[in-house]
């Protein structure tokens, strides 16, 4: 039996996916650490991590490296009583909010990281 192998073309919006893939690792290649963008999904502990800012955010990003020897609960709200939805490892390197609320940094839609276990990375500039 003989296979052929048809050649697929992808959609523009699958291609524009793509090329927003490719270039997300390139920055992450050129700060010399791995990228995970976890919009919405639960973050896992991945070692070294950049969180990507959401989609039309204001707020001024900075990135900060996780400095928690159990590592860094992400919640749900800027506070503890809001539940836990992942967690970061020490050591990671994240992309947060410069403000905070509660003293409590936003790293994603209804994702919280406590300011006390961040240190500011002033080596890679902020973003707005």
């Amino acid at each position: 039996m003989t296979v052929t192998a048809a050649r697929r073309t992808m959609s523009p919006r699958r291609t524009t996916a793509r090329t927003a893939a490719v270039a997300a690792l390139s920055a992450a290649a050129l700060l010399g650490g791995a990228l995970t963008a976890q919009a919405a999904a639960p973050a896992r502990a991945t070692g070294v991590a950049v969180e990507l800012a959401p989609a039309g955010a204001l707020a001024t990003m900075c990135y900060y490296k996780v400095n928690a020897s159990g590592g860094l609960l992400i919640r749900s709200g800027p506070g503890t009583s809001y539940s836990v939805v992942g967690s970061y490892a020490n050591g990671s390197t994240i992309l947060a909010s410069a403000s905070t609320t509660n003293g409590f940094r936003n790293v994603g839609t209804n994702r919280w990281v406590s300011s006390a276990y961040t240190v500011r990375i002033v080596s890679y500039p902020c973003e707005s």
